[in-house]
């Protein structure tokens, strides 16, 4: 089924979005692209614009920069559904989209999990075994340290807190396990969902006490927006340190960057910020026991390569009907149906 499919454009994945735009393309369908957004916040569209490019759109392809507000779904009369080839949603007005009916396709594909789990223990790691001093003692040919002065930890015998245990935390946790840590969790929503053997459900105020190494993997939402700031940083022991390879809005920076200098924690590994790229007047990039990496720490070659195969699938199952292969709101299958039959038969005035 030959279709209207707008593409968005996005600056840090111009490649990705290019090749699922060629992709759908070359499947017969009408492609429009939208306007190249600056780096930073993320592009809205005014409303001339979102008559313009919305008005015939059957599917809509979005990342994270741009907003596809309710305004957007409101002036896309015959949109049935909307993909997002990452795993965040975090710049589509879900709720809007439930109410709507309109299905939403993600990029939850096995291999970026794979990915971030692996990314995660190796930030772990890199933490505890703090890779980045001990290179630095070889390149400014400092002396090694006695036995007395060494900064390594291993990881037997700590204490990990992981702050949500969806599909990423899940797999953390298993990859832990050969290291025999205590593993804590914390789940916004987890209720009396199986969490496996050794593994302790806690409050977040227990977990940021108790936890050796935090490490966050919550979806971005009105409950988890500054999540971590300067009373939970406060709460985490001097020798803790945090890791978030979620979303940069869960962790106040400005609160990290004091912790970090004020010795209130050891260190704190970053794979994505507030603002994307992190400025180059952040005070992060200038403490030497924080790392940063620019929110691609886990995105193996593998993982960006089966997105956009996973993009087109989601796009064509939308347009045939069937439930996206990766879907955000599957609770809302049946109001997407009556929203599909009241596209297929219009009412006339």
């Amino acid at each position: 089924m030959a279709a209207n499919v707008f593409v968005a454009r996005d600056p840090q994945l111009t490649a990705l979005l290019d090749d699922i735009a060629s992709a759908l393309a070359h499947e017969g369908h009408d492609v429009t692209r939208g306007p190249l957004p600056a780096a930073g916040e993320p592009f809205r569209y005014p409303a001339d614009l979102r008559r313009t490019l919305f008005a015939r759109t059957d599917v809509a392809v979005f990342s994270g920069a741009s907003w596809c507000s309710s305004d957007v779904l409101d002036d896309a009369p015959g949109l049935r559904g909307v993909v997002y080839p990452a795993v965040g949603v975090d710049t589509l007005d879900l709720d809007a989209a439930d109410r709507l009916g309109i299905i939403v396709g993600h990029g939850a594909v096995p291999e970026n999990a794979q990915g971030m789990a692996e990314a995660t223990v190796m930030l772990m790691l890199a933490l505890s075994y703090q890779l980045h001093r001990t290179e630095r003692a070889l390149r400014d040919g400092q002396p090694r340290p006695s036995h007395r002065d060494s900064w390594v930890e291993p990881l037997r015998g700590r204490t990990v807190g992981l702050v949500g245990f969806g599909r990423i935390g899940r797999q953390v946790g298993a990859l832990l396990e050969p290291f025999g840590v205590k593993l804590l969790v914390h789940h916004p929503t987890l209720r009396q969902d199986p969490i496996g053997a050794g593994t302790e459900r806690v409050s977040l105020h227990a977990l940021l006490q108790t936890a050796d190494i935090v490490s966050l993997h919550v979806t971005l939402n009105a409950g988890t927006k500054g999540l971590i700031g300067a009373c939970e940083l406060r709460l985490m022991k001097p020798s803790a340190y945090l890791i978030n390879t979620s979303r940069g809005q869960v962790v106040d920076e400005h609160a990290l960057a004091d912790a970090v200098e004020r010795g209130l924690i050891a260190g704190a590994a970053l794979d994505t910020f507030e603002v994307e790229p992190l400025p180059a007047d952040s005070r992060l990039r200038n403490l030497p026991n924080v790392i940063l990496t620019p929110h691609m720490v886990g995105q193996t070659r593998q993982a960006l390569a089966a997105l956009i195969p996973a993009a087109v699938e989601n796009v064509k199952r939308i347009l045939s009907g069937q439930v996206p292969l990766h879907c955000r709101n599957p609770h809302v299958e049946a109001r997407w149906r009556a929203r599909l039959r009241a596209i297929a038969s219009p009412t006339t005035a």
